[in-house]
């Protein structure tokens, strides 16, 4: 297999989440011969090269913030839960304000961690970005530049993130490198990189766009938020570490889904709710019809308007062109999220769907749910479209509940037919939830 040169970005305490993108790639036996980072991706980098992952891992879990800057004694004997939040804001900003936070904690962990010659002596290269305040420019450097028992130096100087003291090196100040290139695509490309992995953590920076054509990259990054830059905390870190783990096994196709992971049926296998494999022409007709569209009348104006609402929303959860294979798949993600069911996790489609049942059965038996569906059919009765207007503006929209709402396909009743065409153009992922579940119930009771 050829080789692959991964570039990691940099985004403070979401860095975490390059250590799942690692701990998948070994997994793969995905071969690596390059690693650039900036910031914390330089941080990680250096561990990757150096090639101790477990004691990576064990760091990443057992953060803190205290782990990484020197803070003062007051603002660390704070109660987490009875701090003012205002209060703990202003002694940061103190901080910042008179040179920025004091990371020797960080620095001490570094020189605990980091075997400079083990990455020195390493086949693996290792290419880090700062900026040097000094000379007001970035400086690129691989390691076999780096002067002997500089590394942590300059690993530092790269991850030198605005809110810390900027580092010094040979009377020269740097500072974090994403100011310049916070996902140092054209190091790799530099050293001849045909094949990359860039990791995306959405951090803070410029990310630069030029030099990229005629290299395949595969880009890694989570759609959900992972936390804030400053945001140390172990728990977190576990979190952010099994996403990347899971988004690296879809980016290489061992896992699918859009905003969740979804295990792959075996070859031999199918689901065993038989409809979500193919999208047929009745079950068309029978979308149409809930949505109160004429199958002969589905290119008028006001039925095209809820159409194109419909489809785009469910493009999104698409990977290329949509057809009859994955819209309900697509349809199934869109309403697993919209009943928050859990994303950090793998499942089946099949297992997704156990779980979009078991929410909705939950919803329907809950007294929460009665006392709005009394509220709601006095929306529904409104006996014109201004009263139903009028009354539409009085009541809350709980989308757990409007998913769970009215699931019978064979209601037809021209109010019932007016009121999901609302809730498709106003609030179509509720829609589609709403017609999902629906076709589960039907195609089980057939």
């Amino acid at each position: 297999m050829e080789n692959y040169a991964l570039v990691l970005g940099g985004g403070g305490a979401k860095g975490a989440y390059e250590v799942g993108v690692w701990k998948a790639l070994r997994e793969l036996n995905i071969p690596i011969n390059i690693v650039t980072g900036t910031s914390v991706g330089a941080l990680n980098g250096a561990m990757i090269v150096q090639g101790d992952f477990e004691l990576v891992k064990d760091l990443w879990t057992s953060i803190s913030f205290e782990s990484i800057v020197k803070v003062e004694r007051e603002l660390v004997a704070m109660d987490e839960e009875k701090a003012n939040i205002l209060d703990r804001l202003s002694r940061i900003k103190d901080a910042i304000s008179f040179g920025g936070f004091d990371v020797s904690p960080l620095r001490q962990l570094l020189n605990d961690i980091i075997d400079e010659k083990k990455i020195k002596e390493s086949d693996i290269d290792l290419g880090i970005v700062t900026f040097s305040i000094s000379d007001f420019k970035p400086l690129k450097i691989f390691k076999k530049d780096i002067p002997d028992g500089k590394l942590v130096d300059y690993l530092l100087a790269s991850a030198c993130f605005p809110a810390f003291k900027p580092q010094e090196i040979d009377n020269k100040k740097y500072i974090d490198g994403g100011v310049y290139d916070n996902i140092p695509i054209s190091l790799a490309l530099e050293k001849g990189a045909k094949k990359i992995i860039a990791v995306d953590i959405s951090g803070p920076g410029i990310t630069r766009l030029n030099g990229k054509k005629g290299a395949d990259i595969i880009y890694i990054k989570n759609k959900d938020i992972l936390g804030g830059v400053l945001e140390f905390d172990s728990e977190k870190a576990k979190i952010n570490m099994e996403i990347g783990y899971y988004d690296t096994l879809k980016a290489f196709g061992k896992l699918k889904g859009n905003s969740y992971y979804i295990k792959p049926y075996q070859e031999e296998k199918k689901s065993k709710y038989e409809f979500i494999d193919k999208l047929e022409f009745e079950d068309l007709k029978k979308i149409y019809t809930f949505l109160g569209i004429d199958w002969n009348s589905k290119t008028a104006a006001p039925n095209k308007l809820i159409l194109d609402v419909i489809i785009r929303t469910i493009r999104q959860y698409v990977d290329g062109k949509i057809d009859s294979s994955n819209i309900f798949p697509a349809m199934a993600e869109i309403t697993a999220e919209q009943l928050e069911i859990d994303k950090k996790k793998t499942y089946t489609l099949d297992e997704l769907i156990d779980e979009i049942i078991k929410k909705y059965e939950e919803i329907k038996n809950s007294d929460d749910f009665k006392q709005y569906v009394n509220n709601i059919k006095k929306l529904i009765m409104s006996r014109n479209q201004l009263e139903f207007d009028r009354e539409i503006k009085k009541t809350l929209i709980e989308g757990k509940f409007l998913i769970s709402y009215n699931t019978d396909f064979n209601d037809t009743d021209d109010r019932t037919k007016r009121f999901r065409r609302f809730i498709a153009v106003a609030f179509p992922k509720i829609s589609i939830a709403n017609m999902f579940i629906s076709l589960l119930i039907l195609n089980k009771n057939e």
